[in-house]
């Protein structure tokens, strides 16, 4: 059978994640379009807004200083609010973003790391979202 995977430099392409940055990405330049030449309701700027301001602590506070790095002991109904912010920020879920900090900061800029910077700028930002995890990530996360 033939692999119909595209592969980049050793590396296997996550074809669902780039469609998915592709859209967001590009919804977002049309709702740009819109705001600056468009006919966008003020309401929809204000939800826009709103939403964004609502789901920022999902990764930060959520995500980031909770999950990753226990910085904090949270009671139930901040632990919802930031898991439904963390949800709505579309950053993946909770246990693999967490789980690849940890990793990232246990292992900076080795293979295990799984955003080395050590494999250039575009890699570090946004590439390692779009190519299977390196096994040194997915040894280093079972162990």
């Amino acid at each position: 059978m033939v692999d119909r995977c595209m592969y980049y430099n050793g590396w296997k392409i996550v074809w669902p994640m780039i469609w998915a940055l592709t859209f967001a990405h590009l919804a977002a330049l049309y709702g740009l379009y819109l705001m600056l030449f468009g006919d966008i309701r003020w309401q929809t700027y204000i939800w826009q807004n709103v939403i964004h301001l609502l789901t920022a602590p999902g990764v930060t506070a959520g995500a980031h200083r909770l999950w990753s790095h226990r910085s904090f002991k949270a009671k139930w109904p901040l632990r919802l609010y930031l898991m439904i912010a963390q949800t709505l920020s579309l950053q993946r879920d909770i246990y693999e973003w967490s789980a690849d900090h940890r990793i990232h900061h246990k292992y900076s800029e080795t293979d295990a790391d799984p955003h080395n910077a050590n494999r250039g700028f575009f890699y570090a930002h946004m590439g390692w979202l779009f190519v299977e995890k390196h096994p040194e990530v997915i040894k280093k996360v079972i162990n």
